[in-house]
């Protein structure tokens, strides 16, 4: 055999088992450019927690925020408001329901608070039960109204156990394993 044609199947040999290595594929990531954090917000990392099929990442914190300022009014808290971004990611197949108001902030000294229902209308945070699509990602803000002196903890989720499957869907069963509600850390 010419060494032309040992170079040729050698190559193309090699061509083959790159690509059924997956080699020469784009990344199975997003790559999102950073976005501009709100004024006086914290950026969080590492902060994820999941619920059956669906990922929570707690991205953004700001506490003793004075005052919540909307177009249409502004309120005072009694204490301080805490907002917290939240990141979801929907990896199922089906939607997810995600209910903004049982969502619970916990402080350091172990008491939880529910949130502000006149920080999160002036805000315009969202309002009742939100769906989450398959494969989507959505993120917003949830407030909090705490007393002046309290230390964040970590953000109590409450999320949608249920599974894709449809074994699973006929049963009535949750993704196994799943726990709910999980404690995101916010320190």
């Amino acid at each position: 055999m010419r060494p032309f044609a040992i170079t040729l199947r050698v190559t193309l040999l090699t061509a083959l088992a790159l690509a059924a290595a997956g080699c020469g594929h784009p990344d199975r990531d997003y790559h999102i450019p950073p976005q501009p954090l709100p004024e006086h917000e914290q950026a969080l990392s590492g902060k994820t927690a999941i619920i059956g099929e669906v990922t929570y990442t707690a991205i953004g914190l700001r506490a003793k925020i004075p005052e919540v300022i909307g177009s249409h009014g502004s309120w005072i808290p009694h204490g301080q408001f805490v907002r917290v971004r939240l990141l979801m990611v929907n990896h199922g197949r089906e939607r997810h329901d995600f209910n903004p108001v049982k969502q619970l902030l916990v402080t350091a000294d172990g008491t939880t608070h529910a949130p502000s229902y006149d920080a999160m209308q002036i805000s315009r945070a969202p309002n009742g039960v939100q769906t989450i699509a398959s494969q989507e990602m959505c993120a917003f803000d949830l407030w909090f109204d705490v007393p002046a002196n309290s230390r964040v903890k970590a953000l109590r989720v409450y999320g949608d156990p249920s599974s894709s499957k449809l074994a699973d869907q006929l049963k009535g069963a949750a993704v196994a394993g799943a726990k709910n509600p999980v404690d995101i850390p916010l320190t």
